[in-house]
Formats: C-alpha cells, structure tokens, sequence
C-alpha cells in the first residue's frame, strides 16, 4: 500500500466511527492537558519564587539558628556579639542583624497581629539595596533613629480599613510609633511587614542582644560560596556551644529548586494517571476496530496487503488519536495555565508568570503519538496476525 492510501483508509476508518474516535481521543486530551498545565504552572512557580527570593536579597548570605525551619522569629537566635568575628571576614562589606518577631499592631481602633522586621539603622538604605525594596512614599531610617517605622504596602492600604499614611501614628504592643516611610508594592512577603530599627525592636521585644538571622554583603567580585565557608569556619570556633547554618545564595536556590522539583514530578505523576485511561482507552477503541474490520483485515490480506502493511495501519490510526488529543491537549493545558496566570495577577501575585517552552510543547506532542501507537500495538499485532482465510469466514 502507498502512503496516500494509508492515511486515506485511516481518516475514512476514523471518519466512519467519529464518535467512538473522539470518545477515545478526549482521555488523551484530559491527560496532555493536564500535564501541560500542571507542568507549565509549577515551572512559573520555580520561575516566582526565584524572583521573590532575588528581591529579598538573593545576594546576600544568611546566617540563621541551627535547624530552623520557617522564618527565624521568636527565641530561635544568634548572639549580637558575632557581628564583628562575621565583619572581620575577608570579603564581608557588612553584616546587617535582624530581629524579627510578631506584634500586636493596633491603628484607628483596629487590632491585627504583623511580623515586625528590624535591622540596624547605622547602616541607612544599605540594609535594603539588596532586597530591591523602594518606598513609594517617605523614606527609609536615617542613622541611629528611634521611634519611627516603614510599612510594607500590604500593611499600609489592605490591613485595616482605614488607609495609613506618612506621618500617622500607629501603637505596637503598646508603644508608639511614627509612620515615616511606605514600601512600594512588591509581590513578595515584605509587603505584609513592618519594619523599625533595632534598638527600637529591642526594647518592645525585651531581647537585648539577640538577633533571629544575620544579613551578609560581600564584596562585589568576591565568590559568596567561599566567603559562607569562611564565615562558618570563624564561627565555629565562636559558637562552639551554639548550632548555627550558613546560607548562601546558590545554596538557597538549590534548596528551592529541589523543593519545586519534586512538587513537579508529583503534578506530572497525577496528571499522567489521566493519560494512562486514555492510552488504555486507544487500546480498548482499537481492539473493537480489528473485531468489527476483521473480514475487512482478510480482504486486505487477500489482495496482497501484507502483515508488516496491517500493524503499520493500525499503529499509525492509534498515534494519529494520540497525535490529535496532544494537539488539543497542549492547547487546552497551555490556555489553562495562562488563566491560572491571569487569576494570580487579579489576586495581586504579579510576580507569577507562565513561562512556555517549546521544546517542552513538542516534546509533548510527540510523546502523545507514541502513547497512542505503543497502546495500539497489541491490537495492531493481533490484527496483522489473522489468517487471510479465517478473517474472510469471521461473522
């Protein structure tokens, strides 16, 4: 048989029985569409949290408490008195010490519980430049300033009813507080977080000489890996009776990564559950195919079509159904991911987007034709296997 034959006698066969063909064809659909989505959303996923992290200061190394998991709040900390041994490191420009805790944060007769971040003043606008962060109203801490706080813009516009703005007062477990700055919006968690200097924090928290996490600035042009190794040797021997961790950013990225990985490959397993009942679903249409076509299959037979002509007709009618469903399916997974998309933007999560690969589309698409071929072998080999004179006699 020529090869324009085979394609016409496979759309005529699919034609003849449509119904039963896209019956069959929809369960490659749900399943290609479901990969697609899932996949493309987990891989935005990877794509916004690597974002966020470079926003809040990717560039920096983070000394934390040994064995911590979350944020570093509350009475898991570091000594204050390291600061120097960190400082004293070649290839550290400075380290910058938060204390972080939560607060009854009470405005306009409203109370709500916000996490309160303070980092030393003496170190002006540095202790943000590597966190990308801009006020879009007011300004940040002047050195060794007291009393005065920024607001992340969550805090400022959505937490109370009441809008705050520069200038407002506002009490913090008790204690006032002037609203000198307000952070403009940026899609990470420092938009729900007040921030104060850390004398200030201190006091209100009663934690004098105690920080939750240490901020490190190198040098630019100096390898942040090899400064982390130094910095965990100088504190090793200085917290020989503390546990500690030394964080840096291609360690954090790693961590993430591999978080984001397998969250994937378990979107991916449950989606191509989805594409198993369709491939089962090809084999299932194409078994009643060689039944209802079995005195079909002995005429061909009979005018010289061959066995190796019957298993490739019938391989290539199941990978055109799986071809057909991958191409809808891709369709409809990638426009369901853009929703997803659209959603989180309308939710405020601008920072989330769909990033579409087309190698990972045509992958895809190929792999769906040979979903399709591999359920309909069997079929095919069964098929090809009739005897000419037994098919023609098959009622």
């Amino acid at each position: 048989m020529k090869n324009k034959e085979y394609w016409l006698y496979i759309l005529n066969n699919m034609k003849a029985r449509k119904v039963r063909s896209w019956l069959t064809i929809i369960g490659i659909i749900i399943g290609i569409a479901a990969i697609v989505g899932l996949v493309t959303i987990s891989k935005g996923m990877n794509y916004a949290v690597q974002e966020q992290f470079e926003k809040m200061g990717i560039s920096s190394i983070r000394i934390v408490p040994g064995g911590l998991h979350g944020p570093p709040t509350g009475s898991l900390g570091l000594s204050l008195d390291i600061k120097e041994k960190i400082e004293h490191v070649k290839g550290v420009e400075y380290a910058n010490p938060v204390l972080i805790d939560y607060a009854t944060v009470e405005f306009d007769k409203e109370e709500e519980i916000v996490m309160i971040n303070s980092y030393d003043t003496t170190l002006n606008e540095k202790a943000f430049l590597d966190t990308d962060l801009k006020t879009q109203a007011g300004r940040f801490f002047v050195s060794g300033e007291k009393g005065s706080i920024v607001l992340g813009a969550d805090v400022a516009y959505d937490l109370f009813d009441k809008d705050i703005s520069i200038k407002n007062t506002i009490v913090i477990n008790g204690q006032k507080f002037k609203v000198i700055g307000i952070i403009e919006e940026s899609g990470t968690d420092a938009d729900d977080r007040i921030y104060m200097g850390l004398e200030d924090a201190q006091l209100l928290f009663n934690k004098k000489d105690f920080v939750n996490v240490f901020v490190v600035q190198t040098t630019n042009g100096i390898d942040t890996e090899t400064v982390g190794k130094k910095i965990e040797q100088e504190l090793l021997k200085t917290l020989q009776d503390e546990e500690f961790d030394v964080f840096t950013p291609e360690q954090l990225l790693k961590q993430i990564g591999a978080m984001l990985g397998v969250i994937q490959l378990v979107l991916a397993s449950i989606a191509s559950i989805s594409l198993l009942v369709g491939a089962i679903g090809i084999m299932n249409s194409m078994f009643t195919g060689v039944l209802e076509r079995t005195q079909e299959i002995g005429i061909l037979k009979a005018i010289g079509a061959t066995n190796g002509n019957i298993l490739s007709l019938f391989i290539m009618e199941a990978g055109i159904m799986g071809s057909v469903g991958g191409v809808i399916g891709t369709t409809i997974g990638t426009g369901f991911a853009y929703i997803v998309e659209f959603g989180a933007h309308l939710a405020g999560y601008d920072i989330f987007s769909v990033q579409i690969e087309p190698a990972f589309l045509l992958e895809v698409l190929i792999f769906s034709f040979f979903v399709g071929a591999i359920a309909g072998a069997i079929p095919a080999y069964r098929a090809a296997k009739m005897k000419p004179v037994d098919a023609l006699r098959y009622e």
